[in-house]
């Protein structure tokens, strides 16, 4: 998932970063994909001009907040065009893209043979089943705990075994959003454009 921080600075938000865990850190809000580009507008020089509502610790709603960009515009004025600026800013959001599209796409085999969704909303009712199956557990209350492996039907699974699945898409999820980062940062610190497209992100080759 995307986090933003809680707290804007003077002219807007910090840069959105890459969470792999269920639940945002403290002072930070989860962010959704689906206003990636509000923040990030192909449009402008700057990002994170942006006003949020916010519902039980996650983003529900981004506006763009023109006024602001455009005081930040006139305290900064436009001098030569950094082509290399712009190239990173591409290279980092479709990164960031295609880990989406490739969570998406590449479910987790388990031990039974089967595949298992590994996408953050997959990841966030997995862990609930799981909580619930706890506390169920704890206070002696009956409860059924089911999952469903992919395009298929919920089947009864024991709370160990569900617990090691999840702990496995955890570790695999990990290892995607790390790598993903690890290349950001390389992009980002890429001194030529030649340096730039030297930095290839294929998530196949994460172990």
């Amino acid at each position: 998932m995307y986090i933003i921080s809680k707290t804007p600075s003077e002219f807007g938000y910090p840069a959105l970063q890459t969470w792999s865990s269920v639940n945002p850190p403290a002072g930070y809000y989860e962010y959704p994909a689906a206003f990636y580009s509000v923040f990030y507008p192909s449009d402008k020089r700057a990002a994170g001009f942006v006003t949020l509502t916010v519902d039980n610790g996650k983003v529900v709603n981004v506006e763009w907040d023109e006024e602001a960009y455009q005081k930040w515009a006139e305290e900064n004025p436009e001098t030569e065009p950094d082509t290399l600026t712009a190239s990173k800013i591409a290279r980092i959001q479709q990164s960031k893209t295609d880990l989406a599209e490739y969570l998406a796409t590449h479910p987790l085999q388990w031990m039974d043979g089967n595949y298992y969704s590994i996408t953050a909303e997959k990841q966030a009712q997995l862990t609930s089943k799981i909580m619930a199956a706890t506390m169920a557990a704890q206070t002696s209350i009956p409860y059924t705990l089911t999952w469903n492996s992919t395009g298929e039907v919920c089947k009864e699974w024991s709370l160990s075994d569900l617990s090691a699945l999840a702990f496995a898409i955890d570790k695999r999820v990990t290892a995607l959003v790390s790598y993903q980062q690890t290349q950001e940062v390389a992009m980002r610190n890429a001194e030529t454009q030649y340096e730039l497209d030297g930095i290839v992100v294929d998530y196949d080759t994460v172990q």
